[in-house]
């Protein structure tokens, strides 16, 4: 199913308003304070209508997604030992984390700008005259951006300023960090009330909203990420037995961009390349091998190769039709016949789950989305928290089992062959123990390169050991666990305390 998202149409006329307006009340510390600022815009003035109101939305939804063009991969994977910076360098890359670095500072700013996008709306939607139903939905939907935003920012840098209302004076900048038990409450407090007004389901150009689904799979992630197999166990099980979602039958389709927002894509980041308005993203230029041929028309435009697998990663993965799709590290591949290079990737191993075979002749960016949440991602959740309360249960089993198989049918006839089951059979008679690194094994294969892997060794305790037993050169202690809070939101705001170690 092809995206068909309309906040990408809304550049023009007065739905560019939402942006002019949303950002005069904009105070975040990219600037000290010395004035309250000043605009002919204001609530007052702006959110008089339903399309006020889906205007603002939209803004929030454009907002957050600069945030996964890069920070996700950046950060959930360059920073640990699966994946290296490519061609290029990174602090991340080179175990260095200083709060200093411009790119702790911009993760920051795009999620606080967000998170001011989404209080604007929750405030001022709720006056405005129009379907009760729908100004309900609306409010759910900035509410959920809201709960993501803080939801990446709580688990990279730890507490942080629980901001609620919009900032229209200098008041949210001289706000110090909240627990982080008070940012996972505002995060499930946002999201329970989602589940009672988004729908399970969009049509038209409504598709890649956020959902009831997203929702209680956004709930099952983040109380996994803090530790709550309980109710990291009841909300994956909502999931599951909604019969929203299941996997695709053929793990190609999942990354295939003519049929994004599918039966598994529970939420996505939507982009929409060869628009003049440069709604695309830079996904496959970003992920895509250094080599010039790989360009499918020949002009001899190169990708950025900006990330790449780290070899002893990609060769610790067994064998299988899931590696050979989706990590690349020798071209002529079968499975992309419009690329035309030969040889090794260039930049080592390269992942091609946002692969665009148009990427070079699409104007304003690649046409991938960003996928957030996917229903494999609930069936780990899933069979990691039933193993955690309840032992390895045939439940647990058929979750994990059910992407294994997958994983290895390279025929696609949903057939287990013995070959195919040679390379990755399915798991049995394994203790609690085993299980649970079992699923960690399967998530690393399975999820690798979409932006979970820091976050889930950093709530296994294990990113440390991970990371300094590798053969990367960088080396991480316990004070990287957390990002550094930059340093010049510290300047900013005097009440705002930085992490331990930095």
């Amino acid at each position: 199913m092809k995206k068909s998202y309309n906040y990408f149409k809304r550049y023009n006329g007065k739905y560019f308003l939402v942006f002019i307006f949303l950002s005069s009340l904009l105070l975040s510390c990219e600037e000290f304070l010395t004035e309250t600022p000043r605009s002919s815009v204001g609530g007052e003035n702006f959110f008089k209508t339903a399309k006020d109101a889906d205007a603002s939305i939209s803004a929030i939804y454009s907002s957050i997604k600069g945030h996964y063009t890069f920070n996700a991969w950046y950060y959930g994977d360059i920073s640990t030992e699966v994946a290296n910076n490519g061609e290029g360098s990174a602090t991340l890359d080179n175990g260095e984390y200083t709060a200093a670095d411009p790119t702790f500072r911009g993760f920051w700013t795009q999620m606080y700008r967000t998170i001011n996008y989404a209080n604007v709306a929750i405030k001022n939607i709720p006056d405005i005259t129009m379907d009760t139903d729908l100004k309900e939905r609306y409010v759910g939907e900035a509410r959920f951006l809201r709960a993501l935003s803080y939801f990446e920012l709580v688990r990279a840098f730890g507490g942080v300023p629980k901001i609620t209302e919009p900032t229209v004076d200098d008041t949210n900048n001289r706000l110090p960090r909240a627990s982080v038990e008070e940012i996972y409450n505002l995060i499930f407090d946002d999201l329970e009330f989602c589940e009672t007004v988004l729908p399970d389901t969009y049509e038209g150009t409504n598709i890649g909203r956020a959902t009831r689904g997203a929702s209680k799979a956004l709930m099952a992630k983040a109380y996994l990420q803090k530790g709550d197999f309980s109710n990291a166990l009841s909300k994956s099980k909502e999931v599951i037995s909604s019969g929203t979602y299941e996997l695709l039958a053929n793990l190609k389709d999942v990354f295939d961009i003519t049929k994004e927002n599918g039966k598994e894509h529970i939420f996505s980041i939507q982009f929409m390349g060869g628009t003049t308005e440069g709604l695309g993203s830079t996904l496959s230029r970003q992920f895509a091998s250094r080599n010039v041929e790989i360009n499918p028309n020949g002009n001899g435009e190169p990708s950025y190769s900006a990330i790449a697998a780290e070899s002893q990663f990609f060769n610790s993965v067994p064998n299988h039709y899931r590696k050979r799709l989706t990590i690349v590290d020798q071209f002529p591949s079968p499975y992309y016949p419009e690329i035309t290079a030969t040889g090794p990737a260039q930049a080592g191993p390269c992942c091609m789950k946002f692969w665009d075979p148009l990427y070079t002749t699409r104007i304003g960016g690649d046409d991938a989305n960003w996928m957030v949440i996917r229903y494999a991602d609930v069936l780990l959740i899933f069979a990691e928290a039933e193993n955690e309360v309840n032992g390895p249960t045939t439940e647990a089993y058929e979750a994990i089992n059910s992407i294994r198989k997958r994983a290895r049918d390279e025929n696609q006839n949903n057939i287990d062959e013995q070959e195919e089951i040679a390379e990755l059979p399915d798991l049995s008679g394994l203790s609690q123990d085993e299980f649970r690194q079992a699923v960690w094994k399967e998530r690393d294969m399975e999820l690798c390169f979409e932006g979970h892997h820091r976050w889930d060794l950093i709530r296994q305790n294990r990113f440390v050991e991970v990371v300094n037993a590798s053969s990367i050169a960088s080396k991480v202690t316990q004070t990287n666990r957390l990002f550094p809070i930059p340093d010049l939101e510290i300047m900013a705001n005097d009440v705002l305390e930085q992490n331990p170690g930095y």
